[in-house]
């Protein structure tokens, strides 16, 4: 594909995230599938997305939840660390269908109650330890998991732009692990530079268009968009997963 296409793809799923908080990357990786080799493909993905959420970061960095992110940030280097052995032997398949019911239940499970069942609470920092771990093992292998890290914000009652700008943070610290274990395990990104300059500069751009829209979407709008974006983006890794 052409590269200015690309780019102009990549400002519009950035901006898109930008906007929602999620999404865009799982949209970059479809379109980087067909011009990327598989052996590349999730470091270069990696570089984009991180240059796509550290402005996004940064632009809303007021907003971010520096608390919650040391056991995240843990966690995301130990789980990657722990899979990347594994990574060419694993079927990750059916790991996408894992994390989008873990995503639904995140996102819909305080209805659970209603019919005599019990939802775990978020009390302490575990599960945010845990999701670092997932974050950081799975997204070796998937690339894309943004949602799983919003689900749990949102779980934790966090409102829009603390979302945003929180899970922005940590899915910049999950593709920059990513980006050093993919290159020390012999991944050429210096191949793909001209590449990588062009969709990061478009990332940029597309996070500070979206952000100005995202700015001006009332609360009440926003978390009802939100959790549709959320559950769609789970349904279809449910899709993804079958066989």
């Amino acid at each position: 594909m052409d590269i200015y296409l690309l780019a102009i793809i990549t400002l519009l799923t950035s901006a898109f995230a930008a906007i929602m908080g999620q999404g865009g990357g799982l949209m970059l990786m479809g379109v980087l599938a067909g011009s990327v080799p598989p052996t590349s493909l999730i470091a270069v993905h990696g570089i984009i997305q991180a240059s796509s959420n550290a402005s996004r970061a940064f632009i809303a960095k007021k907003h971010i939840n520096w608390p919650i992110l040391l056991p995240i940030a843990l966690g995301i280097f130990l789980g990657a660390a722990l899979i990347m052995p594994l990574i060419s032997v694993f079927n990750w398949q059916w790991m996408q269908g894992v994390i989008a019911l873990y995503i639904l239940w995140l996102t819909w499970g305080h209805l659970l109650p209603k019919f005599g069942l019990h939802v775990l609470k978020l009390k302490s920092r575990q599960p945010l330890f845990k999701l670092g771990l997932l974050q950081g093992g799975l997204g070796m292998a998937l690339g894309a998991t943004g949602p799983l890290g919003n689900a749990l914000l949102l779980k934790l009652g966090l409102k829009k732009e603390a979302i945003i700008s929180t899970n922005a943070v940590i899915m910049l610290l999950s593709h920059l692990v990513k980006i050093i274990f993919f290159t020390a395990m012999g991944v050429q990104l210096v191949k793909h530079a001209e590449l990588l300059i062009y969709l990061s500069l478009a990332a940029i751009a597309g996070s500070y268009l979206g952000s100005f829209f995202r700015q001006r979407l009332p609360e009440y709008i926003f978390l009802p968009l939100f959790k549709v974006t959320l559950t769609l983006l789970a349904i279809r890794m449910l899709v993804l997963a079958l066989p």
